[in-house]
């Protein structure tokens, strides 16, 4: 591989890897229309908080369901990654990465 080829390669790694750490320091918070449900998430598609506005039911149960709807998304979109980069993983080899 031609050394400028190399450089350029490991300059953009290291905005990659900038990018991701601003990514995961912004939140962005979604509501639906009717206020019962808040989803807030980072940059890097992890959900940080899921907000169930429910009255009728026990807050402790309110609580433990918000955690677990985020834990079990949360797991959902790291397989996902984790096939997507399988999959790529390929093509950074082809590129010598």
């Amino acid at each position: 591989m031609n050394p400028k080829n190399i450089k350029a390669a490991f300059k953009m790694r290291s905005q990659m890897k900038e990018i991701q750490k601003k990514l995961k320091q912004s939140t962005i918070t979604e509501t639906d229309k009717s206020g019962e449900i808040s989803v807030t998430i980072d940059g890097t598609f992890k959900i940080k908080e899921i907000k169930l506005n429910v009255t009728d039911m026990d807050q402790s149960r309110v609580k433990r369901l918000e955690n677990n709807i985020q834990s079990t998304i949360n797991k959902a979109i790291e397989k996902s990654q984790k096939s997507a980069n399988s999959q790529l993983g390929s093509i950074t080899d082809l590129l010598g990465m």
